[in-house]
């Protein structure tokens, strides 16, 4: 049993830096242990602060104001007679469903997901998402508002006869900040214990998702630091309001698995990514593991016993067990080929990849919502959701890879990473790179808690 939590916290703040909003992720760690574990991490200093001329000696530089999605407030009073429905999508619930629920006629839904379409493609809504919906004196679609988990924001303004469809932004500031920590139960639980969103965690276990599975391979002891940017919206009176984390800019892992150290470079182009410190790219095409799972319950075997059948046959896959729902995702980037019930699979969705390679993910409960064969899938986008359909004994993931029609161990699959820095831009990237290291080096470790 996991030890009672008897810590304390500090948090260091320029003032401006509350502690946001918590919600659960599934970012775990420890020895693969289920649920959610209520041991505190010993996490290290928090530093927030306005990055400009006379900031104090703990402050990282200077702030930069950039124009990123943001929340912005419900309709105004433009349309005083309208009537509104609002509502925010459950776990499993596709927008469709949660209007029509409220009244809404499947041919006024219709119309606004084709209408939105050249902003945001509804497949991928998420649990969290909320929306708003005006209507008019004549039951007609007067405006519509659709705001994402991450702060986003969608509109749909009518034009005479016609609905203009356009993405919302707001100038934030963004302020760089470190976090560093040292893990007791999970990553998740001591980016938690720090005070920040859980989204860091989860973009931390992003970046490092190729060559480390924060799941089975996160132990106690383990270290981490980060420097990242904050995002704050100026509020009327002058205040400024902590909005969520933004780019992770530096990261470093130490544990029993090495150390890993990541930057963000951003060339010439606009494009970025996360590279090592010499220049070789971090970020891998295919994820070690399709969902968060708490033990492997078979593996890859040429003669394997079946649990149901009791006869010897091969398993051409990896189990993974997990609680019914848990969140599956795609390994990389693909493109959906099948979507359906598959014999002793079960519910099954298979997703195509390049070089051959196509991922299943079966005895699936349910699939991700608003997805369909021939939708193309982001790696680690979810897909669908633990359960135990088909021939299987309890719920878990059953997961294999065909290569070229030919199955292979997922747990060999050499993904090799992206292309390095190129030649012409290794003196940019080495002044990059010196300049966040050297701010993420300058974390100092703090205990913020104890273990009772």
């Amino acid at each position: 049993m996991p030890p009672r939590r008897t810590s304390r916290r500090r948090h260091v703040s320029d003032g401006a830096c509350g502690p946001p909003a918590r919600t659960r992720s599934p970012v775990a760690g420890g020895r693969g242990r289920p649920g959610w574990c209520f041991a505190v991490a010993i996490a290290g200093l928090f530093l927030c602060a306005p990055l400009q001329g006379g900031a104090r000696a703990d402050d990282l530089g200077g702030s930069e104001a950039i124009a990123v999605p943001a929340t912005a407030p419900r309709f105004g009073p433009e349309l005083p007679d309208g009537r509104r429905i609002t509502g925010e999508l459950r776990r499993g619930e596709a927008l469709a469903r949660s209007l029509r629920e409220r009244g809404v006629s499947s041919r006024m839904v219709d119309r606004i997901v084709r209408s939105m379409a050249p902003v945001f493609d509804f497949r991928r809504a998420r649990p969290g998402d909320r929306f708003e919906l005006l209507l008019g004196p004549e039951g007609e679609i007067a405006a519509f508002a659709y705001r994402r988990r991450g702060g986003e924001e969608l509109r749909l303004l009518r034009e005479g006869d016609d609905l203009r469809a356009e993405r919302f932004a707001e100038a934030l500031e963004a302020r760089r900040a470190r976090i560093a920590g040292v893990i007791s139960t999970s990553l998740y639980e001591a980016v938690e214990a720090l005070g920040e969103h859980p989204a860091l965690a989860n973009e931390f276990a992003r970046i490092f998702g190729g060559e480390l599975n924060f799941t089975r391979r996160v132990r106690p002891g383990d270290a981490f630091e980060m420097l990242y940017e904050r995002l704050y919206r100026k509020l009327p009176g002058g205040e400024q309001k902590y909005l969520r984390p933004g780019r992770i800019l530096a990261a470093t892992y130490r544990g029993a698995a090495g150390i890993h150290t990541a930057v963000w470079f951003s060339g010439t182009d606009g494009r970025g990514g996360y590279y090592r410190p010499d220049g070789s790219a971090v970020e891998r095409p295919f994820l070690s593991a399709p969902l968060h799972y708490r033990r492997i319950s078979a593996g890859f075997s040429w003669a394997r016993r079946h649990p149901i059948l009791k006869v010897r046959r091969p398993h051409l896959g990896i189990d993974y067990a997990a609680p019914r729902g848990t969140p599956v995702w795609a390994v990389a980037d693909g493109v959906i080929v099948h979507r359906g019930w598959s014999g002793g699979f079960g519910r099954l969705v298979k997703v195509r990849h390049d070089n051959g390679l196509v991922s299943y993910y079966g005895h699936l409960s349910k699939y991700a919502p608003g997805q369909r064969v021939g939708s193309r899938v982001s790696r680690k986008e979810v897909i669908g959701y633990v359960g135990s359909s088909g021939l299987a004994s309890g719920p878990h993931l059953h997961f294999q890879v065909m290569k070229n029609g030919r199955a292979v161990n997922p747990a060999r699959i050499d993904s090799p990473p992206g292309p390095p820095i190129p030649a012409e831009l290794r003196e940019e990237f080495a002044r990059v790179r010196d300049e966040l290291l050297a701010e993420l080096r300058g974390s100092r470790l703090v205990v913020t808690g104890e273990a009772g």
